[in-house]
């Protein structure tokens, strides 16, 4: 009995793996991701783990009764193994074409049969020995449990914080720095659809450099948005149980502390320029505690592999895997629309959570620096650019239409600030618009197909700076790299502090 339950335990677990690994991966992706405790979730997915344990122990203990459970034990053997290769082929760092799959099946059932007809006295033995290695994999099971009970008790740093800051003189300086997250050149201002209208970024455009052949940095947040403020590229991370932020970069590829102490925001804290975070995806505020004035970070996204969403109910969370579980197996395409509606979802969320919280920074906060770190026009798609309104099944482009609403939005506050005329303002995105990423998966549209021309992708990030006082445009050709951000952030907020050290001394004599 006891073999059999970790028999149907292991199994629980590597089916329901895709669902759960962002909470037990060494990464701690969802950790990375999530300003707030993620102990629901991880009950539910243990309790997903337990039903779906005790429906497989079930199911086999009456099938062992049958007459015909001898063949029905073969066709499991030979079926088993590839479903759950199958099941788990998102969490493959690499394309495995159906080819393949479909070849390496075709081989194994083709052994097995083989094996039945030319050496049957052996058969008996195999089956014993399939048996005893499914029953090895509880011991996969017992791993991620632990990991999933040590998620329950995981808490998360601060998500917001806020020390007040002096009001400024209308003559003094400030960066507001904007990243748009997938924000592409491309389908910005290299070739723009006849169907979309973006007079905010035009507008913009009128008055700022634009840089029309950037050169991106990496393919993922992750790695993008750490590398701009650090100046070097980092290659991976990891976001520890403690909270601690983990990078490797491209010249030391060993696992090191990320020094927020050495990022753009640790120079900031040593020339007493005052800073404001809005941030998305990255843990923002527990990584730069005490060098930062302000911050506040979010991400109400589902989870990047599993059905599974911070807004919804225990019950929800539970459910919704095991329906997508089962619609996947028997209505793929009901599951695919699930799957999209889901996303869809939460992605809205965030995006309306950090869109006002950007506004309210930009009205209120005097920092000498405003870094905004936003989920659009990431996809999947949050909006209808035809009814102006955030809605499911959209596009890329309808995304793009937000986006461009929302730095109208900006601007109107921006532009009617006495600190305008020396306000230098950078939009950029930290990757372009991924089509070989979202292309396979749920909410790509249509339109999506159509104006990437199948899915042709080009690299090239937005970028462009408004100087203060700058009115007309200016074109920068040359290749030039994203990392020219960490640069041109990092002289700026020199000047500004020299800006505040000349202003200090200034004001002394009048003290004394």
């Amino acid at each position: 009995m006891m073999k059999r339950i970790a028999q149907a335990w292991a199994l629980a677990a590597i089916v329901l793996l895709p669902n759960y690994i962002d909470l037990t991966s060494g990464d701690g992706d969802a950790r990375m991701r999530v300003a707030t405790p993620l102990t629901r979730i991880a009950l539910a997915h243990l309790t997903d783990m337990a039903i779906v344990t005790g429906l497989f122990a079930g199911a086999i203990a009456l099938l062992r009764k049958a007459p015909w459970w001898p063949r029905l034990r073969w066709a499991w053997i030979g079926l088993l193994p590839p479903l759950l290769f199958i099941r788990n082929l998102n969490l493959i760092p690499f394309h495995v074409p159906a080819a393949v799959i479909g070849a390496a099946s075709a081989v194994w059932i083709g052994l097995l049969v083989l094996l039945g007809l030319r050496f049957p006295q052996a058969a008996p033995g195999l089956g014993r020995a399939g048996s005893a290695l499914l029953a090895g994999f509880a011991c996969f099971a017992l791993v991620m449990t632990a990991q999933l009970v040590r998620a329950t008790v995981w808490r998360p740093g601060p998500q917001a914080f806020a020390a007040p800051i002096p009001a400024p003189t209308a003559t003094k300086p400030r960066l507001v720095w904007i990243l748009f997250d997938e924000l592409a050149y491309q389908q910005t201002f290299g070739s723009r659809d006849p169907s979309l209208h973006l007079p905010n970024f035009d507008r913009l455009r009128a008055e700022s450099t634009l840089y029309t052949h950037v050169t991106p940095i990496a393919y993922r947040t992750t790695r993008a948005a750490p590398s701009l403020l650090l100046g070097r590229m980092v290659t991976n991370v990891a976001y520890a149980a403690d909270n601690r932020y983990w990078v490797e970069t491209r010249r030391d590829p060993h696992w090191a502390r990320f020094d927020a102490g050495a990022s753009l925001f640790g120079l900031a804290k040593r020339e007493g320029v005052t800073t404001a975070i809005v941030g998305w995806y990255i843990a923002y505020c527990p990584v730069f505690a005490g060098l930062v004035t302000q911050c506040y970070w979010s991400n109400d996204d589902a989870q990047d592999r599993g059905p599974t969403s911070l807004d919804a109910s225990y019950g929800e969370d539970v459910w919704f895997p095991l329906r997508m579980l089962a619609e996947q197996a028997f209505a793929p395409e009901r599951a695919w629309a699930d799957d999209a509606r889901w996303g869809a979802e939460g992605h809205i969320a965030s995006v309306k959570d950090l869109s006002w919280h950007a506004m309210k920074t930009l009205a209120t906060s005097n920092a000498d620096l405003i870094f905004l770190h936003l989920p659009t026009p990431h996809p999947p798609a949050f909006w209808n650019r035809r009814i102006a309104e955030f809605a499911i099944g959209g596009s890329y482009l309808d995304s793009l239409d937000y986006t461009d609403r929302l730095l109208g939005r900006m601007l109107t506050v921006l532009e009617a600030q006495p600190r305008w005329a020396a306000t230098t303002l950078l939009v950029q995105g930290d990757h372009a618009w991924r089509t070989p990423m979202w292309r396979p998966l749920p909410g790509w549209s249509a339109e999506d197909e159509r104006v990437s021309h199948g899915g042709a992708w080009d690299p090239r990030p937005v970028l462009m700076i408004h100087a203060a006082g700058q009115q007309a445009p200016h074109t920068v050709g040359a290749p030039t790299s994203l990392m020219y951000v960490h640069d041109f952030v990092a002289q700026q907020i020199q000047l500004l502090g020299g800006f505040k050290k000349s202003d200090l001394r200034n004001e002394r004599p009048g003290r004394w």
